[in-house]
């Protein structure tokens, strides 16, 4: 009976993240570059693994046998969130401080705690000619910056090419920096719309993507599924939540009523 209250309280909480998840997803599906985020579950058996070798018990016993045996499958965890870095569609601005990314790879922008990458390429110009990230005026580095510690500097006259030249009167000056990762799976999200790689992941040089200027990536979140998924999440919570109250409500009192008889 308690077991039944613990899968169902379970499944609760998965159901009220992902009802969260779906929210935030929502709220950002018209944030320029957004990456959708969604959250894996496994059973206490997948979720623990190999976990017999590391219980506190003596492994390859009976009394470790009967320890998985009660957990397996009568609980769900949340495993990890995950990242759909499925690209957007593109959508034409005319603005030419706008950049799309078609194909792989990430802006690099440098903010109080580092270089960070970012799909959003809403870019303007700051008081010292510095191309910047709009928004928070990070400037968006090109490679001389590895190079020599230089930003990408750009007036009106300026022009960018497919592979991020930047050009003025013809003559190449710099080139914005795009960067791609061997594995999405180690980037995180940090804020302002930005990744940072984790686990000793490095960036690498590209040449798989086309600089589309006077465009912007539009978010990858798909609103009908959303609200799809919402509903069915929240009639989810609703169900297990009646669940619950039954068993507190009927079969609990009973059983203490009955535990009490002497």
């Amino acid at each position: 009976m308690l077991s039944g209250i613990y899968t169902s309280a379970s499944a609760m909480i998965i159901a009220a993240q992902r009802v969260n998840n779906i929210a935030n997803n929502i709220a950002n599906s018209n944030t320029i570059g957004f990456k959708s985020e969604g959250i894996n579950q496994k059973s206490w058996s997948e979720f623990n693994g190999y976990g017999e070798a590391k219980l506190p018990i003596a492994q390859n016993t009976q009394l470790a046998a009967n320890f998985i045996n009660e957990a397996v499958n009568s609980v769900v965890h949340m495993d990890k969130d995950y990242i759909n870095f499925t690209q957007g569609s593109l959508e034409k601005t005319g603005n030419k401080l706008d950049f799309a990314i078609e194909g792989r790879g990430f802006f690099a922008v440098l903010t109080p705690n580092g270089i960070e990458y970012t799909r959003g390429g809403q870019f303007g110009i700051n008081s010292q000619g510095i191309l910047v990230q709009r928004g928070t005026n990070y400037p968006v580095l090109g490679e001389n910056y590895f190079k020599n510690g230089k930003f990408i500097k750009v007036d009106s006259q300026t022009a960018f090419s497919q592979t991020g030249a930047v050009l003025d009167n013809g003559a190449q000056t710099d080139t914005i920096a795009i960067r791609d990762f061997s594995n999405y799976g180690n980037l995180r999200k940090v804020g302002d719309n930005c990744f940072v790689p984790v686990n000793n992941m490095q960036p690498q040089l590209t040449a798989n993507f086309m600089l589309k200027e006077g465009y912007l990536e539009q978010s990858n979140v798909n609103i009908v599924k959303e609200m799809v998924e919402l509903i069915q999440n929240q009639r989810s919570y609703d169900s297990y939540q009646k669940v619950i109250s039954t068993f507190a409500n009927q079969l609990i009192p009973n059983t203490i009523q009955i535990g009490s008889v002497t």
